[in-house]
């Protein structure tokens, strides 16, 4: 881009995006337009002009420049133009003094602001308030923002100037205000409008307009000061540092920064009880947690500074102390509330009774409040009993289990059970404990049935031994006996124990019919022993015949025996 021409189709790229605000002379596109030009022009002497190394805040000038110039005035209406005049001027002031606290958002933000009134006082009907002036002026604007594309800003780099008098620089600016006045109203009186005088004036007017604000603004960044300048009051500084702060919470919602600039507003305002007050509202209104505490906080500062309107901080710091404790009210009905909850209730009624007497809502909270608190010592006083009742109980279980009596154990456990569960949510001491020892008392439980089925288990082992040695009828009572062990394991066939219990119980019955069998097997198989013991062995097939008898023949004689030698 030339030094010397300055496109309009340029500057307005910058702008693309930001919001949109009313402005009270120049219409929108404009002041946008003669902000993002001047920001050009004063970066030839000011590099580094509304912004660091990593932050911009060109977005800050351009949202002050659409912003509304009367904050230069408290908020209220120019009547005349010369209260204008003042107000720039007065803004130089404030602006040069309020430097030291850095060129941040909302420096550059009053330097769009103040830049935008500058450029007012140099277009014909900006500051007019009478009757034809206004509607000149409603009908002008959007003119002249219509043929913005049409507008450059020509210059041989003009050398920007330090304002020491505002009444005589703009006299000079506005030397034939008067004449301009004329022509324009002709125009818009006879059908001309924009393209009358203003076709060419226009742009005059324009570039006068960024030129202004470049010498407005070369004023307040010029570092050393004229003889003779005349400080703002503490007031004014003051005021600006409380508007610092809003501007920070309600535009950037940046809180820390916001903290930041209350360090400076600190240093300045030791005594301004109706400002810290300003900004007690400001961090309240903020929302956050961390701001509500932050607004209370300046709030009580300043209801404790001499001059501060008492009874309207604190009724606000009343309504916020209700607020709090009915907070607290609501949270100690819940399950698993602190015990803490309801003292704190009524702390903060009190507190809200102590800023504002006749709090009628405080004072009816704080009877509620120590009625909760009766009523949860009487719940709690109840809980305690019934858990002393339910350990007691417990003990009885365990005897009775200890002595083998485990049908008695189970039903004084479960009673202890119905105790323990008689304790809700309300105390979580409380609540832990019974949920605890009904976890343990489960256990002990589960444990005493499976030491009831391991001895029916027994049982069944017993008799299948007996079918084996032939002992039918030790056998069939063993089996006989399961049901009588497990009758004291509560529960039906929808519960894990009751179906352990049932199929128990009808393996035993299945044993004592299979004991059955066998015993009719074996008493056979006996029978037919002893009918073959008594019987002998079964009788032989017939003999075969014998065969013929083999001849006798004669038998030799004998010789005569030998006779020996003893007589």
């Amino acid at each position: 881009m030339s030094n010397r021409i300055w496109k309009l189709s340029v500057l307005l790229a910058v702008c693309a995006g930001l919001l949109s605000y009313d402005a009270a002379a120049w219409g929108p596109r404009s002041q946008k337009a003669i902000a993002g030009t001047t920001i050009q022009v004063i970066r030839r002497t000011y590099p580094s002009a509304f912004k660091t190394e990593d932050i911009s805040y060109d977005e800050d000038v351009l949202r002050g420049a659409n912003g509304d110039p009367n904050i230069l005035n408290n908020g209220n209406p120019f009547v005349r133009e010369e209260d204008a005049i003042i107000a720039v001027e007065n803004g130089i002031r404030l602006l040069r003094e309020v430097r030291k606290y850095g060129f941040g958002s909302y420096f550059s933000y009053r330097m769009g602001l103040l830049g935008a009134l500058a450029a007012d006082l140099v277009l014909p009907y900006s500051v007019d308030t009478t009757a034809q002036g206004q509607r000149i002026r409603e009908q002008m604007e959007p003119d002249i923002d219509a043929a913005l594309d049409r507008f450059s800003f020509t210059s041989e780099i003009p050398k920007i100037k330090y304002i020491r008098n505002a009444e005589i620089y703009f006299g000079e600016r506005r030397a034939f205000f008067a004449d301009s006045k004329r022509m324009i109203a002709d125009d818009y009186l006879h059908g001309k409008r924009f393209d009358g005088y203003l076709k060419e004036g226009a742009q005059v007017f324009f570039t006068r307009a960024v030129t202004s604000v470049a010498d407005v603004w070369n004023t307040v960044l010029h570092i050393e000061g004229e003889v003779g300048d005349v400080a703002p009051s503490e007031k004014m500084v003051i005021s600006y540092l409380v508007s610092e702060i809003q501007y920070l919470l309600q535009e950037k919602r940046n809180f820390n920064q916001a903290l930041r600039s209350y360090g400076n507003f600190e240093l300045v305002a030791k005594y301004a009880a109706e400002a810290y007050d300003k900004v007690g509202d400001l961090f309240y209104a903020f929302g956050t947690e961390e701001g509500k505490e932050r607004g209370v906080r300046e709030w009580r500062i300043a209801y404790d500074m001499p001059g501060a309107d008492r009874r309207a901080i604190g009724k606000k710091l009343s309504e916020h102390y209700v607020r709090v404790g009915e907070a607290l009210l609501a949270a100690a009905q819940r399950p698993g509330a602190s015990d803490q909850d309801l003292p704190n209730a009524l702390n903060a009624f009190t507190q809200a009774l102590d800023f504002d007497q006749t709090s009628q809502a405080a004072a009816q909270r704080i009877n509620e409040a120590n009625v909760a608190i009766n009523e949860r010592k009487e719940r709690r006083a109840v809980n305690v009993n019934i858990i002393a009742s339910a350990e007691k109980v417990k003990v009885q279980a365990e005897k009775a289990r200890v002595n083998g009596d485990f049908g008695n154990a189970i039903t004084t456990y479960t009673q202890a059970i119905g105790l323990y569960q008689a304790i809700d949510d309300e105390f979580t001491d409380q609540s832990s404990v019974a949920k605890q020892s009904v976890m343990e008392i489960g256990k002990s439980i589960t444990d005493i049935i499976n030491q009831v089925l391991d001895a029916a288990s027994d049982e069944i082992d017993k008799g299948d031994k007996a079918v084996t040695a032939h002992q039918f009828e030790d056998a069939t009572a063993s089996y006989e006996r399961v049901p009588n062990i497990v009758s004291v394991i509560p529960g039906d066939e929808t519960t894990t124990h009751g179906k352990e219990k049932i199929d128990i119980i009808a393996q035993a019955k299945k044993k004592i019919e299979d004991s059955k069998l066998a015993k009719s097997k074996f008493e056979e198989q006996e029978r037919q022993r002893k009918a073959l013991a008594e019987t002998g062995p079964a009788k032989a097939a017939p003999a075969a015949p014998a065969a013929p008898a083999a001849p006798v023949l004669p038998a030799a004689k004998a010789a005569p025996a030998a006779k020996t030698g003893r007589n």
